[in-house]
């Protein structure tokens, strides 16, 4: 079914841009003029329902997320010496794409730029979910999809990033204190 008047209205989106409206807003304003089993895909791939088995949209989506995080461990598994293979999850098909976008985006030596290349991707990817028909669902799930990659980049800002990191260490340096304090009581008793 072809949703002109919804496509249509929908605004223009970019990363970077302030999103116009939130996924959860985006998901239930489109259940009023979406059939049900669609409003039920949209909920399953953009507010993550774990049950995708069911609807083949949903699992095509998935698919492509997880050959596409795969690869994004595969890379930095490779990055670091580490094994990867215990962290990769099973997925339908293979995309040669898909793996030329990751290898692409880890070419960049800034941890933001890799970010924002492996979001480009997944934006690109969602915009050939819409295949020849631009007005019909797949397009409606699309921008779903570019919507929350929109709203997680506007909820990164130096400022938080720099709180998180801060935690982070603090937290680590607590825990060596604390290692370092029990070694130290143990080596005493010995």
């Amino acid at each position: 079914m072809a949703y002109y008047s919804l496509v249509a209205s929908l605004p223009h989106l970019q990363i970077g841009d302030e999103p116009p409206f939130s996924t959860e807003e985006y998901t239930d304003n489109c259940a009023q003029w979406v059939a049900g089993h669609e409003a039920d895909i949209l909920r399953r791939v953009l507010l993550q329902d774990p049950d995708v088995a069911s609807c083949p949209l949903c699992k095509t989506w998935d698919n492509i997320e997880t050959q596409l995080r795969n690869g994004v461990v595969r890379m930095r598994g490779q990055k670091l010496g580490v094994d990867f293979k215990e962290y990769l999850q099973p997925h339908d098909g293979f995309s040669g794409e898909i793996e030329v976008l990751v290898t692409d985006a880890f070419t960049r030596n800034d941890p933001l730029e890799v970010e924002e290349s492996l979001d480009r991707a997944r934006w690109k990817l969602a915009e050939e979910l819409v295949g020849l028909d631009p007005f019909g669902f797949e397009k409606v799930l699309a921008y779903g999809i570019q919507l929350k990659i929109v709203e997680r980049w506007n909820r990164m800002n130096v400022h938080t990033g720099k709180e998180k990191l801060e935690a982070v260490i603090t937290a680590n340096t607590e825990k060596e204190g604390t290692i370092d304090e029990a070694s130290s009581l143990v080596a005493e008793k010995q």
